[in-house]
């Protein structure tokens, strides 16, 4: 066997190796870890599910209510079917301040107090890969809210509502709030 029909085959095997553990590395790293990455990690209890109204537009909306559910939201999915939204749940009206890491679309993020929309941050997009966490924007509402709604970005928009719209959460279970 000559030097060079040696070197090719032995070129071959690397090659073949190298392909072998760049295949086998990632699953290696991750049980040695034993992280999970947030969109994979199973929350102690799924978001339950209510038929709301914005102004005459029926919504299906999951509800975030734990801790858990509020803090990964919308993260880490593809996108929103239509007619649906994510509706964030708390015990008291309070400040409240959202971010879009782990967004992979658009939102409108609506602001809801006393039954109707008090204002809303539209068309809140995802931040560049690798953007460090200080320098995400935060939206902010402009007062205390008990709720605030997830809807696809331009929802608001292309339904003509704003300040002032009703909302209708009486399918919201009081322990929801609890």
């Amino acid at each position: 066997m000559d030097s060079q029909s040696c070197h090719y085959k032995r070129g071959s095997m690397i090659a073949v190796i190298v392909a072998v553990a760049s295949l086998l590395w990632p699953a290696s790293v991750g049980a040695q870890t034993g992280q999970v990455p947030p969109w994979r990690a199973a929350l102690a209890s799924p978001p339950s599910e209510a038929t709301i109204a914005v102004g005459q537009t029926a919504l299906q909306v999951q509800l975030a209510v734990t801790p858990d559910q509020q803090s990964l939201g919308l993260g880490y999915r593809n996108e929103l079917a239509p007619g649906t939204g994510m509706l964030f749940v708390f015990n008291a009206p309070s400040m409240q301040t959202f971010w879009m890491k782990g967004m992979r679309f658009c939102l409108d993020i609506v602001w809801v107090s006393s039954m109707e929309v008090v204002a809303a941050a539209e068309n809140a997009c995802p931040d560049p890969a690798g953007t460090p966490d200080a320098d995400r924007p935060i939206q902010t509402s402009p007062e205390p809210v008990q709720y605030v709604l997830e809807v696809p970005a331009g929802w608001l928009k292309s339904h003509g509502y704003g300040a002032g719209t009703p909302v209708n959460l009486a399918a919201v279970p009081a322990t929801a709030a609890a």
